[in-house]
């Protein structure tokens, strides 16, 4: 029922995983509820759920634009589903606005390829990536990303590797200005800077080491699957491929690093993770398969609720 239902990409897609997506939210509300009701805290997290809407879209729209998939909804299915594995990040919302520039780089490095405007998707991708570190600190390394695309997709024209210092000391003189002006504060970026951990102590939790280990496990098959697999892939598409593999370990890299590890972390992967898992599910030929494993994505959540 759910393979034939995802089976294409309608916008009635987007409608019925945003009513997953709010359902889920809804309930990790009443199950965090303390008598003193906080109503900002609501308001907050309402705010949070329509950044997460725009994440599903950025990424359906990416996935389209790239053709890293086929024409299905499951990336947007496995996604929703994911977040609601990890209702954490329904409480932190820095995770979250990161990814979603994040994503907006993710979509001008991809796009690179086409080798048209290539410094000024240069430009916008590291403009994204400095805005999405000022939310969350270790996003810094998906600049690595950034600059494996310029050497792997740009032209021979080495100058454009210069280009991501363009973009992150523009928004970190703008930061800079924000800060002196309205909190007489020249040295915030001393503050701002976190320390490296490999306190994993967090993860003891089950609410947060089953889904750990949940989605670590499906981004070590992701690449695993992919790297082995990129060999059948069009030759035009192995650069997007190889990107998307790349994001996915600074991810993981970004897990081990942080200090701060409450779960929340690991929604760096769950990108790559739903459209390598996607492209999984589309060599399946057997269709039961598929369908117990989208049931199992489904109830996962479920379980970790009762938890």
């Amino acid at each position: 029922m759910l393979t034939s239902f995802f089976s294409n990409s309608k916008p009635f897609h987007s409608i019925v995983v945003s009513i997953f997506l709010f359902a889920g939210w809804f309930f990790y509300i009443i199950q965090d509820v303390n008598e003193a009701i906080n109503y900002a805290e609501i308001a907050k997290s309402l705010l949070q759920n329509a950044v997460f809407l725009l994440l599903f879209l950025l990424l359906n729209f990416t996935i389209k634009k790239n053709r890293l998939t086929k024409l299905n909804s499951y990336a947007f299915f496995l996604f929703c589903f994911f977040i609601l594995t990890n209702p954490i990040l329904f409480k932190e919302s820095d995770p979250v606005f990161s990814l979603l520039f994040l994503l907006l780089a993710l979509r001008r490095i991809l796009s690179i390829s086409s080798k048209k405007n290539s410094e000024k998707k240069i430009l916008d991708a590291s403009i994204w990536v400095t805005i999405a570190a000022l939310f969350y600190f270790w996003s810094i390394l998906f600049f690595v990303i950034l600059f494996i695309a310029i050497i792997q997709l740009a032209s021979k024209n080495y100058k454009l590797v210069f280009i991501p210092f363009v973009g992150f000391i523009s928004i970190f003189i703008l930061t800079t200005t924000y800060q002196i002006v309205f909190n007489d504060n020249l040295w915030w970026f001393l503050e701002y800077k976190q320390q490296v951990s490999f306190d994993f102590s967090p993860y003891y939790s089950l609410k947060i080491l089953i889904p750990a280990i949940f989605i670590m496990s499906l981004g070590i098959f992701g690449i695993l699957y992919k790297s082995i697999h990129i060999s059948n892939t069009p030759l035009k598409e192995k650069s997007k491929y190889w990107i998307l593999i790349f994001f996915l370990l600074i991810g993981l890299s970004l897990i081990v690093l942080t200090e701060n590890k409450n779960g929340s972390e690991l929604i760096f992967l769950l990108a790559p993770i739903s459209i390598f898992t996607t492209n999984f599910l589309e060599t399946i030929s057997k269709k039961w398969i598929s369908e117990l494993f989208l049931w199992l994505i489904f109830v996962f959540p479920i379980v970790i609720y009762f938890l």
